[in-house]
């Protein structure tokens, strides 16, 4: 939001000073992760290839529809320096969808192949360690975590300390599409942290720590049932892959429909909204 003023001059020869508030449009966020883990796992259990490419595209393509007045913007983001890159340099934000592999504490960008530059600096994905554990190294470029001194050898615990809440709109919605970003559902449906090991409290998830540092607003993000939780994109009837709604669901709803025609399914019902 910003303020113009303005002067009028009236008949009488006089003149008073007036100001309006502009305010900016919303923006429809979108961001896309790498489909591997890191580089080296390309072609892995875990790669889903250009899927969250497809997938964000979809979501981008649904908000030019939807809301041709705002500002609709989506951005490929490989690294923790995307990330907070992007949505800092990004005003009023009313909706921000994240596609990446996730776990509890944070979410896996995937890191990238070939050069990219951050900033000022070059760097080259094929000669970085992507599995480096050190403060600023690989693993950490490619990940965003809200436990990092449990995980890496850092001095730094959470990295949400870099996010701008005033990025945002007054009442932003942000989609977390990726695997146990908001927890999971133990055996009997309750919401939990963790399955295996056993961490009972969701407060601990990304979601809530994400949804606590914005402020304002909702967090959704999906959950599934059991140890192995996570996201699956939806398919057709002949079990392929359909992006087209932009939405994702649990990997447990898509093996309860055996793989086979979840696309009439509405994610929404899956969602966990934070904060908690």
């Amino acid at each position: 939001m910003g303020k113009n003023t303005f002067r009028i001059e009236f008949e009488d020869g006089t003149t008073k000073s007036a100001s309006i508030n502009i305010v900016d449009p919303i923006t429809n966020l979108v961001l896309y992760g790498s489909g591997f883990l890191e580089p080296n796992s390309s072609g892995g259990g875990h790669d889903t290839g250009d899927g969250f490419k497809k997938i964000a595209e979809a979501r981008h393509e649904i908000n030019q529809k939807n809301s041709s007045k705002s500002i609709n913007k989506i951005n490929y983001c490989p690294t923790d320096y995307d990330f907070f890159e992007i949505i800092n340099n990004t005003k009023n934000i009313g909706r921000l969808d994240i596609y990446c592999h996730g776990w509890l504490d944070g979410i896996n960008l995937g890191g990238f192949k070939g050069k990219r530059k951050l900033g000022t600096v070059e760097l080259d994905g094929d000669k970085i360690d992507w599995m480096d554990d050190n403060e600023g190294k690989g693993k950490d470029l490619r990940r965003v975590e809200t436990q990092e001194d449990l995980y890496l050898n850092s001095t730094e615990k959470t990295e949400l300390t870099k996010l701008k809440p005033s990025s945002f709109s007054t009442n932003p919605k942000v989609y977390f599409w990726g695997c146990n970003i908001g927890g999971q559902l133990s055996p009997k449906g309750d919401h939990i942290a963790n399955n295996n090991p056993l961490i009972k409290d969701p407060k601990r998830s990304f979601a809530q720590k994400f949804s606590e540092k914005v402020g304002k607003g909702k967090v959704y993000a999906l959950v599934g049932k059991g140890s192995a939780a996570g996201s699956m994109f939806k398919r057709d009837s002949n079990k392929k892959n359909v992006y087209s709604d932009g939405e994702m669901i649990p990997a447990n709803i898509s093996f309860n429909h055996k793989n086979k025609n979840t696309i009439i399914l509405d994610a929404t019902k899956y969602f966990k909204e934070f904060p908690l």
